[in-house]
């Protein structure tokens, strides 16, 4: 007797977990879906979140950036003040039109703009509205041979057999402006003249300043926008020397990467695309952690030079 009752109680049981369990699976299973979609939501909302971290990361940097320059560049302008040297006040006679206030501001050294190319160098090349980065035209590509890096380094153009620098006409009609014994002065107003357009008065001063002040911390910025007042004419084989030098000349100085970048850039105008790649790949090996505008177009560049 109590057999058949054990017997009754486990087949009451057998049958009771047999009903439950397919409401129970399927409501598990229905669990189980809300929680993927949760979670697929969640991860969407995470990556959302960790892409405006990005971009307020990136233009936070930007702004450390900004400021850490506007501090150098007011610093040693005090310095300049307390010793009695005196910032120019009217910058008319350099080709600009801005106010004494504007000026100083607009003339800070790699602080500000050139054109619609940024004081750093990342900028798109759009200096002139015929294009001065464009491989087409200009005296650049005009060579033909291969460019020489050993003689650029030297100083020379390996197209002229180092017959380089301004013409005379160049010099006679910039000179008087730029011999004023005051570099900040004549840095200014070679920038002033860059920011106005005035490219080959430019070139002209800027050269006339890393010849008379050497050894002033200016003289690499002065030897980097020689280099970009060259690249805007087309002259890409005097442009890639400038930046060669300032990369060469000046290491360790704020604007190796910039210099890197637009030596690759004049290469490229230059045809000399294996010489272009070698250089955006050390600035991409000696360089990660230059500005991201800088890497970016560094990288665009590469792939403009159809590098491996």
């Amino acid at each position: 007797m109590i057999k058949f009752k054990v017997l009754a109680t486990v087949l009451s049981a057998i049958v009771l977990v047999s009903a439950v369990t397919p409401s129970q699976a399927q409501l598990f299973g229905r669990r189980n879906d809300e929680a993927s979609v949760r979670l697929n939501e969640m991860e969407e909302r995470l990556r959302l979140l960790t892409g405006q971290i990005e971009q307020l990361s990136f233009q936070l940097r930007e702004m450390q950036e900004q400021m850490r320059r506007m501090q150098e560049d007011n610093e040693y302008r005090f310095q300049q003040l307390e010793g009695g040297a005196a910032v120019p006040r009217d910058r008319s006679d350099a080709g600009g039109a801005s106010s004494s206030t504007g000026g100083d501001q607009q003339l800070a050294a790699s602080s500000e703009t050139l054109g619609t190319l940024s004081a750093s160098g990342s900028g798109d090349g759009d200096w002139s509205a015929s294009g001065g980065y464009e491989q087409s035209g200009g005296n650049g590509g005009a060579g033909g041979e291969p460019i020489d890096l050993s003689a650029l380094a030297g100083g020379l153009d390996a197209a002229s057999g180092g017959q380089s620098g301004p013409d005379s006409s160049s010099e006679d009609q910039i000179g008087g402006l730029i011999a004023t014994g005051d570099p900040t002065s004549d840095y200014d107003r070679a920038y002033s003249l860059a920011v106005n357009g005035q490219y080959a008065e430019a070139e002209t001063a800027f050269r006339n300043f890393v010849d008379t002040y050497p050894d002033h911390r200016l003289s690499a910025n002065a030897q980097y926008w020689l280099g970009e007042s060259l690249l805007a004419q087309r002259d890409y084989r005097e442009a890639a020397d400038a930046f060669l030098k300032t990369y060469t000349e000046h290491p360790g100085n704020d604007k190796s990467p910039d210099s890197l970048l637009k030596l690759g850039v004049s290469l490229t105008n230059l045809g000399e695309r294996g010489a272009a790649c070698a250089t955006f790949a050390e600035l991409l090996t000696k360089f990660p952690g230059a500005a991201p505008a800088v890497l970016s177009q560094a990288q665009d560049e590469r792939q403009r030079a159809q590098c491996a």
